[in-house]
């Protein structure tokens, strides 16, 4: 009882919650830009994110990037190995809060 009464009773406790739920909620819908998950630790080669040469990984918030964006990013780092993005599939609440989708393109021959 004497942590409620710290913080103003029930009614105080109620009223964090409800401030810490509508902070979430505002953070997520800002939305962060896209970015390739290619993370790697430092002094190796292989990576640690999702990417490799044969597969691009991208997380993005449906709100900080539209599917022009996003396939214009895949292609570009296909285009590293003279190739092109082709969409394979999507996941959702993979990657961060503020971009917590994440969708895979190929990297295919080009036609």
């Amino acid at each position: 009882m004497a942590v409620l009464r710290r913080f103003g009773g029930t009614r105080g406790v109620a009223r964090n919650a409800i401030g810490l739920a509508l902070a979430l909620v505002f953070l997520a819908g800002c939305g962060g830009a896209p970015y390739v998950d290619a993370r790697r630790e430092a002094g190796q080669k292989e990576p640690v994110g999702t990417s490799t040469p044969n597969m691009v990984s991208i997380c993005y918030s449906s709100r900080g990037a539209g599917p022009a964006d996003l396939q214009k990013l895949a292609d570009s780092e296909c285009a590293l190995t003279g190739r092109v993005a082709l969409l394979a599939h999507e996941e959702r609440w993979t990657c961060t809060l503020l971009t917590p989708r994440r969708i895979f393109y190929s990297c295919v021959a080009k036609p």
